[in-house]
């Protein structure tokens, strides 16, 4: 980019917020996901998981609503007959004593492509969930279930449900697989395979060898996993090896002056932390090849305190150096206005929001009251990252990315979290989320991928897309079933920038499939979304 197009692109208006515009309702919306829901192309909008809000004319309009407002929902094409399908987790506590039992579990509302929808219970147990993702892991083209669960009681143990790995057969019902695949973990804490509250799942090819992986974030600053999974035969954790599971400080330790607070409130310092309660508090993981060297990266986002001292991680950048993590932890720069921070980094995610062919990093942080905000930090071509802006969007809820008008360019659906704010506060933003609208102008170039899978489930989750340019560069993107913490779900469709470039000189489509030899497409003209048929 040349430093004029560099000029205007920061001169020029870039994200503008059109939520009053396009009709989004001043209604609770924590969680947002953008959504084709009736394919005709055009992205919907589904607000707070209940509400279907269908795009007509570039407005948005009431449609149809779940009965009841589920914990999370996650959207794709479950029954392979050309419409997105809705699963609606449930969290369930029936070890508290003050858990309110409303009668619902996990359910699949299915859509018949004319607007409505029929709801199928799913035979499994009540659980604490707080994540869910969506992958075909032993490649047969149906789409399975993994769930991450919380703590059995909250606040007074920190025993967990196990997470549990769901099978669809041929009839569309579940089989839980998780004992048979090697995933089925012990009641007892602190152990290496030990249940942990994990809430945030995700799953990509970290080794490249064609089949998907589950990445689990963990919270109570217990440590991360990441399950390979061998072939479908069974999957194993080799997050500690690969240093996935935690930074690398595991003393526990607490600052001088949070021991001294405790000591003054209580008569006795906090105690440091044992080394399995000294990782993260991680909500959202989000992978990408960032750098185009061919291998997976990720964001983890965190929740950090400033009292909590290097007993907790922050929210850093994990670069994939030959199947090794780097941490960096500094790859986002952040400043604080008060001495006693908060980090409520719970969702995260990329975007390359000026088509230069480089994926940049939003982080939409939440629920305390020190200015949480949604920001995006820009790529620069040395793969660091710079602040190209702080949104004014206090209360950064979950995050949705995708070219709701079809013109090119990504934009940023994100709720509104008003968790912790004092009243007069939450009065004062109000409930409605925000639709930033992406009007970046810098002539880049961009090609946009839909997948239609035979053999593979046909959403093409789980699918490994490479395009190659006339300089060499190679960007990966893979078709991932929901990430993070509590259904953060984006849309079908691969997302490329190209920059100057007119033309990419190559695509390639490496399927979920046992053929094994990726579909070639050469000379594909950019400016278009591209379906490619298996």
């Amino acid at each position: 980019m040349t430093s004029l197009c560099a000029l205007v692109l920061f001169l020029a208006p870039d994200f503008v917020n059109v939520a009053t515009e396009v009709g989004l309702p001043d209604e609770a919306s924590g969680r947002m996901v953008f959504v084709d829901l009736n394919g005709d192309g055009k992205l919907d909008i589904v607000q707070n998981r209940t509400h279907f809000l269908h795009q007509v004319d570039g407005k948005f309009v009431a449609g149809p609503q779940l009965p009841y407002v589920p914990t999370l929902v996650l959207f794709a094409d479950f029954d392979n007959d050309g419409d997105q399908d809705c699963f609606a987790g449930e969290t369930c506590e029936p070890e508290k004593k003050d858990w309110k039992d409303h009668g619902r579990s996990n359910a699949l509302f299915l859509n018949d492509g004319g607007g409505k929808w029929s709801s199928t219970p799913l035979s499994m147990p009540r659980t604490a969930l707080h994540a869910a993702t969506v992958l075909d892991f032993d490649r047969d083209g149906r789409l399975d279930l993994f769930i991450g669960n919380g703590y059995r009681q909250y606040g007074a143990s920190l025993e967990c449900y196990v997470d549990r790995l769901y099978r669809r057969k041929k009839d569309g019902s579940y089989e839980d697989a998780t004992k048979r695949m090697g995933l089925l973990t012990v009641r007892e804490p602190g152990g290496w395979d030990a249940s942990k509250p994990t809430y945030g799942i995700t799953h990509g090819d970290f080794n490249g060898d064609g089949w998907q992986d589950l990445w689990v974030a963990t919270y109570g600053r217990q440590r991360n996993s990441l399950w390979i999974n061998h072939a479908a035969k069974h999957f194993s954790n080799i997050a500690p090896r690969i240093a996935f599971d935690g930074d690398s400080d595991t003393t526990g330790a607490y600052p001088a002056r949070t021991k001294e607070f405790f000591k003054k409130r209580y008569g006795t310092e906090r105690a440091d932390e044992l080394p399995f309660r000294a990782n993260g508090n991680t909500f959202d993981c989000a992978i990408a090849d960032f750098d185009n060297d061919g291998d997976m990266d990720c964001i983890l986002a965190e929740i950090t305190h400033a009292w909590a001292g290097p007993s907790s991680d922050r929210t850093s950048l994990l670069v994939n150096d030959a199947g090794h993590f780097r941490r960096v932890v500094d790859a986002f720069a952040r400043e604080h206005a008060v001495p006693g921070w908060n980090q409520g980094d719970i969702h995260c995610g990329w975007i390359d929001f000026d088509n230069d062919g480089l994926q940049d990093a939003l982080i939409a942080s939440s629920d305390y009251p020190d200015k949480q905000e949604l920001k995006l930090y820009r790529q620069k071509p040395d793969h660091t990252f710079e602040k190209a802006r702080t949104f004014d969007w206090e209360g950064a809820g979950q995050i949705s990315v995708g070219d709701y008008d079809n013109d090119g360019d990504l934009d940023i659906l994100c709720g509104r979290s008003l968790n912790r704010l004092p009243k007069e506060r939450r009065q004062a933003l109000g409930k409605r989320p925000a639709l930033f609208r992406n009007d970046v102008v810098n002539g880049n170039n961009w090609l946009q991928i839909v997948l239609r899978g035979e053999a593979t489930n046909r959403d093409g989750i789980g699918c490994r897309i490479r395009v190659t340019t006339s300089d060499g560069v190679v960007q990966t993107r893979e078709i991932r079933g929901g990430h993070g913490h509590a259904g953060h779900n984006n849309p079908y469709v691969a997302h490329f920038g190209l920059g100057e470039h007119t033309k990419a000189t190559r695509v390639e489509v490496h399927w979920q499939d046992e053929a094994g030899e990726p579909q070639v497409l050469e000379g594909v003209k950019a400016g278009q979304r591209l379906v490619v048929r298996q």
